[in-house]
This record gives C-alpha cells, sequence and structure tokens, in this order.
C-alpha cells in the first residue's frame, strides 16, 4: 500500500533585529536581518498571530527525511546567519567602527 502522506514545513522571512551597545555609548544600536523562519505550529496560527498579508511558504514533502533535511539547512542558514551578526557586532565592540577587512602583521 503506498504511502500518501505528505509532509509540511511552513516558512515566512522576517526582519530580526539585534541589539547591542558599544563599551563607550549608552544608547542601544540595531543591527537588522532579514531571514527566513520556521513556523512550527499550523498555518491558521500563523495567519492569526501575523496577520493575513504574512507572506508564507508552504513546503511539501513525499518523505520525513527530505522534510528533516531542509529544516536542518534552515536552521543551519539562521545558525550561520547570527554568527555573521556576532563577529559584526564583535568587530564594531573591538574597533568601535565598521570593520571589514583583515589584520595584517608585516614582521
Amino acid at each position: 500500500m503506498p504511502n500518501n502522506e505528505e509532509y509540511e514545513v511552513i516558512t515566512y522571512v522576517d526582519t530580526v533585529a539585534f541589539n547591542y551597545t558599544l563599551p563607550d555609548e549608552e544608547e542601544a544600536r540595531t543591527i537588522e536581518r532579514e531571514i527566513t523562519l520556521l513556523w512550527e505550529d499550523s498555518l491558521e496560527k500563523l495567519i492569526e498571530e501575523h496577520g493575513a498579508e504574512k507572506e508564507y511558504t508552504v513546503h511539501k514533502f513525499k518523505r520525513e527525511r527530505e522534510q528533516n533535511l531542509f529544516i536542518e539547512r534552515i536552521e543551519g542558514e539562521i545558525e550561520d546567519l547570527i554568527d555573521e551578526v556576532q563577529e559584526e557586532i564583535a568587530n564594531k565592540m573591538k574597533f568601535g567602527f565598521d570593520f571589514s577587512g583583515q589584520l595584517h602583521n608585516d614582521d
């Protein structure tokens, strides 16, 4: 008997704000990034929480393994983005400004 069950994952894109304060400043700064997020509840709950205008995508998979690999990929992208923002904040803390180059030691 064939398995006709479908596995679904709902994703949506949102802007996430990362707040930080430089050591010599009192006012907080913010870095914003657009990120694809996983919605772990029903579609109805997504619409209830974010409104009917919120764009979303329903991804359908024939196998649970495919669904799990997709979830792992999205979670990996989220972790990479968080690492990137943490590094950007660390560079600002270290240098007090946006630093994107490499340090060279010309000994």
